[in-house]
């Protein structure tokens, strides 16, 4: 009880402590009665002072988690606006596209042409061009494996992957479905997310926070314009708030109904960054499948 006590307020140690007064023994009481009962009390009083200390201790930091920006309680206007991102372009099954691409990194800068094509979310074709106007890197998956050809050294790879990353090419974690859902023009939306609150961050802007429910992930912020509702900016966190990459949204153009970027700009917030302009764009396109095959090169 005297360690207790340093932990009990002292309006309510003096209680404790004044008990015999207003509980007097009764002349039919014995000693040993008093002495039970008074123990009993102060048992009752220690319960109770340790159940209000659980509970108000307990409740603060849930409610800190619910308002938090890392709650797992999908907010209704949250996910008003998370579907409507998911129904983005919803129509838009194939495409092929060509442009410029300037990546910068710890080894300088690059410009170069790009072509590419792809398919919902699960197949894509890249070719970067070289200063001839011949490739120089074919980057193919085709859903399950990655191939990989370096024309200038006749080097070929291939592996098996479920979703094949772009880091050695771009020097930025994107993976492939995450670049052709961005390549046309949707938000990349994985089966674990969760739509947990909409912030206004300045006038014309509201934040929209998805949470990824996968173990050790992090979650997902997407800046949109109010009054046009379209994306301006993405940026994918990890578990312990840094930025992976972000994605801004330069420029918007309207192909055949379409809505899709005229030019993006990646980056992780350090030295690694990618600029994308997108001169042709062609929507539902027939592609035929083993364009995201390649064979290795005699």
């Amino acid at each position: 009880m005297s360690k207790l006590n340093t932990f009990i307020p002292p309006f309510l140690r003096r209680l404790a402590s004044s008990n015999r007064h207003w509980i007097p023994p009764a002349n039919n009481m014995p000693g040993r009665a008093y002495k039970v009962r008074h123990d009993r009390l102060n048992y009752l009083v220690t319960i109770l002072i340790i159940s209000f200390t659980i509970i108000a201790t307990g409740c603060s930091p849930l409610k800190q988690r619910a308002e938090g920006p890392l709650a797992t309680t999908i907010s209704p206007e949250a996910e008003a606006l998370f579907n409507c991102l998911r129904s983005q372009n919803s129509r838009l099954h194939s495409f092929k596209g060509t442009g410029r691409m300037r990546i910068e990194n710890r080894n300088g800068i690059q410009r170069t042409r790009i072509m590419w094509a792809g398919y919902q979310n699960e197949k894509l074709r890249l070719e970067i061009m070289g200063a001839t106007g011949q490739p120089v890197l074919s980057f193919a998956y085709d859903g399950e494996r990655i191939y990989l050809i370096y024309h200038t050294e006749n080097r070929f790879y291939s592996k098996r992957s479920s979703d094949a990353s772009l880091e050695k090419l771009i020097s930025l974690p994107i993976s492939v479905s995450e670049s052709l859902d961005l390549l046309a023009g949707r938000v990349p939306m994985e089966k674990h997310l969760l739509p947990i609150g909409v912030h206004v961050k300045e006038e014309g802007e509201q934040i929209l926070v998805l949470k990824n429910l996968e173990p050790k992930a992090g979650h997902q912020k997407i800046t949109i314009d109010t009054a046009s509702g379209t994306i301006r900016r993405i940026e994918v966190l990890d578990k312990d708030e840094r930025l992976e990459y972000q994605v801004e949204f330069i420029q918007m153009q309207n192909v055949s109904g379409f809505e899709v970027p005229r030019e993006l700009w990646f980056s992780n917030g350090s030295q690694a960054s990618l600029q994308l302009v997108v001169e042709r764009f062609w929507p539902n396109i027939a592609i035929p499948e083993n364009l995201f095959e390649l064979d290795r090169p005699d």
